[in-house]
């Protein structure tokens, strides 16, 4: 691909509007544009109007590397706070900007480049190459689940996603845990409350429990300690009457020391033992679970990386940790293990924010960062295969 074709290639996929819930029209799309170039895909349905899309080039003998990126994005709030409309996928001065220019349309368009340059050049001889692009990410990951539970990274042997990472391999993130806690009183007149069971006093009493449920938790030596709070807090609606209903909602940035299962069974002892008391009813609701995710960082397949990002950008990036969610959350559940790093371009702090742009050097940087990735990985796997037979 020639640099105004993969730049035309991000334009586009900025211009299809993929709010988490509408992705199937540029699942299409990319499958459109991948087997212009004779790369076969394949459409993996989620719902309506949302599909995965799976495509791949190569050989059965050999290694799987897998490129992951998720198709939606978040919704662009007020487009008149925009300098640029959010879904024109506007080029200025070597910037383009919108709606998930950075999170994360460039790092998918660098992989479909990627992949398309690499069935350009007849590569890869040995090993595959496998691109996946989810719905759901922005929300509840649920397209990238449903792939891991049909098998489609069972065989994957390394995987970067494709995030942006502002130059660094991230090699591990915390999960996260979001959950609601409802509260169930009974209505009664405030000047005589007896009469009624408070929700929002019950649900305080929560909270207090809360703040102190993960003091005795292990701490990561990769990832530091869990982070918890309660972020939401909603109850009662009449001045003079005591509240029958109320509710928080919370999140936890999970370890693996204290992970996703872990976490509910400290959230849900906390509640049982409160409704065990007079006038307390509450219950727990798991809104999203996502699992913490970590690589060793002593993995080759992270010195790899760092060794071709560094021959195609000139600069080797550091390895650092995140405390985000990503697909991998999902992937890290199948029972086959297989390193996954983060590395994609833009400016992470960019991602979500009003005028998100993405620098058109970093974008084409890493698509070849990712064809050098590729080729160093399957070649150097095929070594080590042909050296230990």
């Amino acid at each position: 691909m020639e640099n105004d074709e993969k730049v035309k290639l991000l334009q586009k996929l900025i211009q299809i509007n993929t709010v988490n819930g509408n992705e199937e029209d540029e699942a299409n799309y990319i499958k459109r544009v991948l087997e212009a170039h004779h790369i076969s895909c394949k459409l993996v349905s989620f719902a309506p109007n949302r599909t995965n899309l799976i495509a791949e080039i190569g050989n059965d003998k050999g290694p799987v590397l897998a490129l992951a990126g998720h198709l939606d994005t978040v919704d662009p709030s007020d487009p008149q706070k925009w300098t640029y409309p959010p879904f024109a996928g506007q080029l200025v001065d070597r910037k383009i900007y919108g709606r998930g220019a950075v999170d994360m349309k460039s790092g998918l368009a660098a992989m479909v480049g990627a992949l398309i340059e690499l069935q350009e050049a007849d590569l890869p001889k040995h090993g595959k190459v496998r691109l996946i692009a989810t719905v759901d990410e922005e929300v509840g990951g649920k397209g990238s689940l449903e792939l891991t539970d049909q098998g489609y990274v069972h065989d994957v042997d390394a995987m970067i996603i494709g995030e942006a990472t502002t130059g660094q391999i991230e090699y591990a993130h915390c999960g996260s845990f979001d959950y609601i806690v409802e509260s169930h009183g009974k209505l009664a007149h405030s000047s005589q409350p007896e009469l009624g069971a408070n929700a929002v006093t019950n649900l305080v009493k929560f909270i207090n429990k809360e703040s102190r449920a993960f003091d005795d938790a292990a701490v990561s030596p990769t990832l530091g300690k869990l982070i918890h709070s309660v972020t939401v807090f909603h109850g009662g609606e009449q001045l003079n009457s005591i509240p029958d209903f109320a509710y928080l909602k919370g999140n936890v940035r999970t370890i693996p020391e204290c992970d996703n299962v872990e976490t509910q069974k400290r959230l849900q002892d906390i509640i049982d033992g409160l409704n065990k008391k007079p006038k307390i009813q509450l219950k727990l609701k798991v809104v999203a679970s996502f699992m913490p995710v970590v690589t060793n960082k002593q993995d080759r397949f992270i010195a790899l990386a760092q060794t071709a990002i560094k021959k195609v950008s000139g600069r080797q990036p550091d390895v650092v940790i995140s405390h985000g969610a990503t697909d991998a959350s999902r992937y890290v559940l199948d029972n086959h293990n297989f390193p996954i790093i983060e590395y994609g371009p833009g400016i992470e702090k960019l991602s979500h924010q009003i005028d998100e742009r993405i620098a058109l050097d970093d974008y084409l940087t890493a698509q070849q960062a990712y064809v050098e990735i590729a080729k160093q990985y399957l070649n150097n796997t095929k070594d080590d295969e042909q050296a230990s037979s």
